[in-house]
Parts: structure tokens; sequence; C-alpha cells
């Protein structure tokens, strides 16, 4: 059951990221390279978190944008003035 929250958790982040990503990382000037970045950081966040909380989406949600956070990545909101694409 926790291997298959991790993944239903890894694939919906995936799926999200895909389409134009609200995290942007000012250290990672490349495109390519930051969406293979955030690919692979959302991934490892995303496990840290089901596996903390394998029941409870509520709690794996701060937990996964903390991760992200301390990873470099800033989440940029729609109307804040900066792309979300880049």
């Amino acid at each position: 059951m926790r291997i298959l929250s991790a993944a239903l958790l890894i694939l919906a982040l995936l799926s999200l990221a895909a389409c134009s990503r609200p995290w942007v990382n000012p250290n990672i000037p490349d495109s390519k390279q930051a969406d293979y970045q955030f690919d692979k950081d959302s991934t490892d966040c995303g496990i840290l978190a089901s596996e903390k909380y394998p029941l409870s989406k509520n709690q794996q949600l701060p937990l996964y944008e903390q991760c992200l956070q301390d990873r470099g990545w800033i989440k940029r909101e729609p109307g804040d003035g900066i792309p979300l694409n880049r």
C-alpha cells in the first residue's frame, strides 16, 4: 500500500510538472537542466513526504513543499509578475 501511495503521488506530481511549473530555481538558468532537476527533486520530495505520512495528503503537501524549498526551488504564484514557464 505504501509503495502504491508513493507511486500515485509521484505520478500526480510529474503530471503537474508537465504543465506550467510554478516552481523556479534561480540557481539553474538552463531550462532543460531545470526541468530535469525539478523532476528529480519533485520525485525525491514526493517519496520523502509519502513515507513520513503515507495516508495523509494534507500532511504530505507541506513537507513536499518544504523539501523543494530546501533544494533551492521557489514557488511562484500566477499574477506575481514572474512567468511560470521558463
